[in-house]
């Protein structure tokens, strides 16, 4: 059974990550409704409509088998921004995957290291769960994260062919 413990809350001192004080550390039941604000601001950035709510949010991570596990980054007591992370596999060869599904920064709190810190606090969630990649998509038009995914580190990965949905 896997538990929210996936790294320990640490506080992100190395200064080429964050010009700001920060701790990045799993989401805890009471951070929800903040995580939950934030994920509707990125809902609507991205021209959606959010159904989520906050029973359903606490559901999906902390679940006896979690689906997504959320990171948070604290600056001075508030939560500026959060790292939902989903696992995935390649299971033809037994390897597993994380995909970095949302990332979102405050916009009062941006350009200040702070996505950066969430992306190597997803990376080393996602090292240590023996995942052997960290994906991350966005949309073909939000040319500005795509630069800072390539400044993370990130590669392109070439698209893998077409892919299908059937409505439950």
């Amino acid at each position: 059974q896997e538990t929210q413990e996936m790294t320990k809350p640490r506080l992100a001192s190395a200064s080429h990550l964050t010009h700001v004080p920060l701790s990045i550390r799993p989401m805890e039941r009471d951070d929800s409704a903040r995580v939950l604000q934030m994920i509707d601001a990125l809902t609507r950035h991205n021209g959606d409509r959010m159904s989520l709510d906050e029973a359903s949010l606490i559901d999906l991570i902390y679940a006896p088998s979690p689906w997504a596990r959320i990171l948070v980054a604290e600056n001075h007591g508030n939560i500026v921004g959060y790292a939902a992370l989903v696992g995935g596999l390649q299971l033809q060869f037994g390897l597993r995957t994380m995909d970095l599904h949302h990332l979102y920064v405050d916009d009062a709190q941006r350009g200040m290291g702070i996505g950066r810190a969430l992306i190597e606090a997803a990376r080393e969630t996602a090292r240590n769960l023996d995942c052997v990649q960290l994906t991350v998509g966005t949309h073909a038009e939000n040319k500005p994260a795509q630069a800072a995914y390539l400044a993370c580190g990130f590669a392109p990965l070439a698209p893998r062919g077409p892919r299908f949905v059937m409505a439950l």
